[in-house]
């Protein structure tokens, strides 16, 4: 097979920790050429790290490398103008979520891989969780009967740190919500099958004393057009040790409840509480017989190597990637209409995209 060449815009964070390592354990066709960091002493220190032969601190340089796709994981105020800059240069695009910090961005990063004709995928990794694309198999073949209610939660420690882009409001434009709360969003949505349609909810700066004005503590109430209610809680201050990073999703024939699933980790754990139909009134409510109680135990991968993996089988096959430039059209909106509820206090309603 041949070999992709690869740019990594924004080699720290996340691309060190997880996107490189895994990329290069699971897709041996996947050669990276250049890395970006916002220094070149960072960026060589990566380069170093994994051999890559070219190390850069500014899009031009990398994108002189001829690479075939970009992974682009800095802030998001960047993801727009690096994005068109990507596309103009011919290349195809994986970009970490939130997509843009606005609808407008959406649409210029939308023009700008329409007119080169290159492909675009979002980070929405968390789906290649084995645990959560079984769940979604398990709702989408009618196991809960009619969905009633979805919680997906994604907590951590996240003291102040002087260095921490993400507690920069104007680098991250938003706080727990926007850097976690994303993909619990998108989660449910793509469990259930279902769009979210109406949200609203609490968010507080509670506990830790950031230099700007971020949320670390967000608890959303939102409903899908399929009818169920949601509940989506991220927070940057509780322990880790604590977190349980919860998956529930409950309907008329029962509950598919996972801990751990939502998270970087390729793990968690997963049961089923299911009955054959929905059953007549019992006065007594007796809770002690389950009906069938099952268990999962399934083998998980690297989530950020499998992203790699399916983004690189949508450009070699033309076929859409599973996560699309529409899929981040509508996060963004989604973001924007939570943010808008909260400082209203009220309930806003999701028109379509």
């Amino acid at each position: 097979m041949k070999t992709m060449r690869w740019g990594i815009i924004g080699a720290g964070g996340i691309a060190l920790r997880r996107t490189i390592p895994e990329m290069r354990q699971t897709a041996p066709e996947a050669a990276i050429v250049s890395v970006m960091c916002a220094t070149l002493k960072s960026a060589r220190a990566v380069a170093r790290r994994f051999d890559v032969p070219h190390a850069c601190d500014n899009e031009k340089d990398l994108l002189a490398q001829k690479p075939d796709a970009v992974y682009i994981a800095s802030p998001q105020n960047a993801h727009c103008r690096q994005v068109i800059l990507a596309a103009e240069a011919g290349a195809h695009i994986l970009c970490e979520k939130p997509m843009a910090i606005s609808l407008k961005e959406v649409d210029r990063m939308e023009a700008a891989v329409k007119k080169a004709g290159v492909r675009f995928m979002l980070a929405f990794c968390m789906r290649n969780n084995v645990y959560n694309a079984k769940a979604r198999e398990l709702v989408q073949a009618g196991t809960i009967g009619r969905p009633v209610m979805g919680r997906a939660q994604l907590t951590c420690w996240y003291p102040p740190i002087p260095t921490a882009w993400r507690q920069d409001i104007r680098l991250s434009h938003g706080g727990s919500l926007i850097d976690m709360g994303t993909h619990c969003l998108d989660l449910l949505e793509w469990i259930f099958g279902s769009t979210i349609r109406e949200v609203t909810g609490f968010q507080n700066r509670m506990t830790h004393a950031y230099r700007t004005a971020i949320e670390d503590a967000s608890t959303l109430v939102v409903r899908f057009a399929n009818g169920a209610h949601g509940i989506v809680d991220n927070y940057f201050n509780l322990p880790d040790a604590a977190a349980q990073n919860a998956l529930e999703l409950h309907g008329t024939r029962g509950s598919i409840l996972g801990t751990g699933t939502i998270g970087q980790d390729p793990t968690g754990r997963m049961f089923s509480i299911l009955q054959d139909k929905e059953t007549g009134y019992a006065a007594n409510q007796v809770r002690s017989k389950a009906p069938r109680r099952r268990e999962y135990h399934l083998k998980g991968e690297g989530l950020y190597g499998r992203m790699i993996k399916d983004f690189m089988a949508s450009i070699r096959t033309g076929q859409e990637p599973p996560v699309t430039l529409e899929d981040g059209r509508r996060s963004v909106k989604l973001v924007e209409a939570i943010y808008k509820a909260v400082e209203t206090k009220r309930v806003v309603t999701i028109t379509a995209c």
